[in-house]
Order: structure tokens, then C-alpha cells, then sequence
């Protein structure tokens, strides 16, 4: 929802609020990223450790610029392999292939398989309502050939649900369904995601689901159903392949398609260009959303930054100039 400013009948203001919580429960309680391919992390919690490295992202995220009280995310990430080996190769733009990708020791000839941490940090605000979550994660790396990798992950964490009164007006005063947002409490809810992520050098893919409890949501005592107030769980899949057009471009295509309960099937894709591991530039299409721009560079052993474009195709383009995604990368050893 974008914006609540019940200048209506105390009848409509009832179907507003029920529908626009819906509306936001159903597609904005796990949020949308443009550049989901440079941090896998953000979208399958199987993904932290998918490199022998430390790596940290920090992240924000306008959705449609120039409409008031419309979606917005800040986000960090962090996730780390337990048991790294004495040597790994330093970070790259291109997270799911790396030559220190490996099942095998190259010393001992053993399997070695991998254990990681990781942690995610995320506030959406989107209209009057807000979501502020910390999550913690685990992943397990099993060698299956090669560098061919299989991760099972999880993460479980806290998530904060509330109402912003400063950012919706109601048409009459003393209104007991306006009333009850204002006057009710934050709803804090634990709940748990999972994901499944097969990787190697030339290729990804992966499965994860979130809001794995569907809770119901409680921030106001108002009467609702259930079913419609119970935060649904959001299924991704992802895919993509590594094409070496030369020993310094790499072309990148990949596609995550998402499935949320009643909504139909919706997907992503992507495609990138890379030179040398150091600068890329990628093309985007959501479908009957948006088509994006993306670049990226990596600005030395330390840090990279990447910024996407999202020009908006559906009926909101008429009240917006687009949404912009910006991201920086730090690689810690």
C-alpha cells in the first residue's frame, strides 16, 4: 500500500485498511532487490559461505520515486565461512564462481566441507507500516564432485511489525479502526527461513522459503480473517550460468522466479556482463514491473559498490520516475 490517506467514508476506511494490510502482508513483508545476483545471501539463507571469504554488505532501496510513503529498505549482511582454508582467493563481483570454490583438498585429496555463519539487519517501511527484523543463519556445505557444492541453510530470527500514525489521516476524528492502529503495539514475531543452494564455477542454483511460520499478524485489535492477516510464505528459485566469452568477459544470465500465495508466479531476470572481475554492467527485467539498469565495480581488494535503475512499466510510471537500489561490499579475511 502506498500511501493511506482515508479521505472517504468510515464504511470505505474499513475496507482500506483490511485490504491495504493484506495488500502488505501478501507483497512487501519480504522485500524486492533489483541487484538480488550480487548477494545470493539476501534471498536464500543456504548461500552464506558460498565463498572461502568474510564478506558484509550494506544496501538501500527506493521503490517509485516521487510517490509519497512508497517502499523503502536499508539492509546489511554479513556471512562467513567457519573453517576456512589457509589459502582463498580475495573477493570477486561475480558471487557464485571462484576458482577457491573447491569440494576437494588439493593437498590431502579429502572432502572438505564447509560450515557457516551469517546475519542479516533489515528495515522496510512501506506506506504507514513498518519492518524492522534481525535474522541469524547457518549453512552446511557438502562436497558432491569437485567444485561442485551442495548448502542446506537456515536462519530464525525477530521480526517487528508496527503502524506509523504520522503517515495516515483519517477522515473523521475519534474513528475507532484508525484508532486501534494508533493505539496498538508493535507485533514482534520469531520466525524461520530455509534454502537449499547447488553452486559451483560455472553455475547456480537454489531454492528458499521465508515466513516459514506464518504468523498472524497483530497490530491492531480489530477482527479480521485470519487467513488474510497470517504472513504468507514467499518461495524463490534461482538459477544462473557462467558463459567465459573471453579470458576477461564473462557473461552472466540468471532468473529467480517467486511464488506467493494467492498471487501468481512472477520472476526476475537478469543478465551481466563482467571484465576482468572488476566492473559490470547487467540488464534486468521484472515481469510487468520494471526493466533495470545495473553497474558495479569492484574498487580494490576491500570494497565494491553497485547501483541499479529500475524504470517502472505498470500504471504507476504515470506517478513515478522509477525505484534506485544501491549497495557496498567490504571483504573481510
Amino acid at each position: 500500500m502506498l500511501k493511506i490517506e482515508l479521505h472517504i467514508t468510515k464504511a470505505l476506511l474499513v475496507v482500506v485498511l483490511l485490504m491495504g494490510l493484506s495488500f502488505t502482508v501478501h507483497s512487501q513483508m519480504v522485500s524486492q532487490y533489483t541487484m538480488w545476483n550480487q548477494n545470493h545471501y539476501l534471498i536464500n539463507p543456504a548461500a552464506a559461505g558460498n565463498l572461502n571469504y568474510s564478506d558484509v554488505n550494506l544496501g538501500y532501496r527506493q521503490q517509485w520515486t516521487g510517490v509519497k510513503h512508497a517502499p523503502r529498505t536499508f539492509y546489511a549482511t554479513y556471512h562467513s565461512v567457519l573453517n576456512k582454508p589457509r589459502t582463498y582467493q580475495r573477493s570477486a563481483l561475480r558471487i557464485s564462481s571462484s576458482s577457491s570454490i573447491r569440494g576437494y583438498n588439493k593437498r590431502t585429496r579429502r572432502p572438505t566441507i564447509k560450515h557457516a555463519l551469517g546475519g542479516t539487519l533489515n528495515n522496510n517501511e512501506f506506506g504507514a507500516f513498518k519492518n524492522s527484523s534481525i535474522y541469524l543463519s547457518y549453512a552446511f556445505h557438502l562436497p558432491v564432485y569437485k567444485d561442485l557444492m551442495l548448502s542446506f541453510g537456515a536462519s530464525g530470527g525477530l521480526s517487528s511489525y508496527g503502524f506509523d500514525e504520522s503517515r495516515a489521516l483519517a477522515a473523521e476524528s475519534n474513528d475507532p479502526i484508525f484508532d486501534a492502529y494508533v493505539t496498538g503495539e508493535n507485533s514482534n514475531k520469531i520466525n524461520a527461513n530455509s534454502g537449499i543452494y547447488l553452486y559451483s564455477e560455472r553455475f547456480f542454483v537454489g531454492y528458499s522459503g521465508f515466513q516459514l511460520l506464518q504468523n498472524k499478524l497483530e497490530i491492531a485489535d480489530i477482527k479480521t480473517n485470519s487467513k488474510e492477516t497470517n504472513l504468507k510464505v514467499h518461495h524463490f528459485l534461482v538459477g544462473g550460468y557462467n558463459f567465459d566469452l573471453t579470458n576477461d568477459f564473462r557473461l552472466t544470465p540468471a532468473v529467480m522466479l517467486k511464488k506467493l500465495n494467492p498471487n501468481p508466479l512472477s520472476f526476475d531476470f537478469t543478465t551481466t556482463l563482467t571484465y576482468r572481475q572488476e566492473i559490470y554492467m547487467g540488464l534486468g527485467y521484472r515481469g510487468e514491473d520494471a526493466v533495470s539498469v545495473m553497474l558495479g565495480m569492484q574498487l580494490n581488494h576491500f570494497m565494491k559498490v553497485g547501483y541499479s535503475y529500475d524504470y517502472t512499466l505498470s500504471e504507476l510510471s504515470e506517478r513515478s520516475t522509477g525505484s534506485h537500489e544501491l549497495f557496498i561490499g567490504m571483504t573481510l579475511f
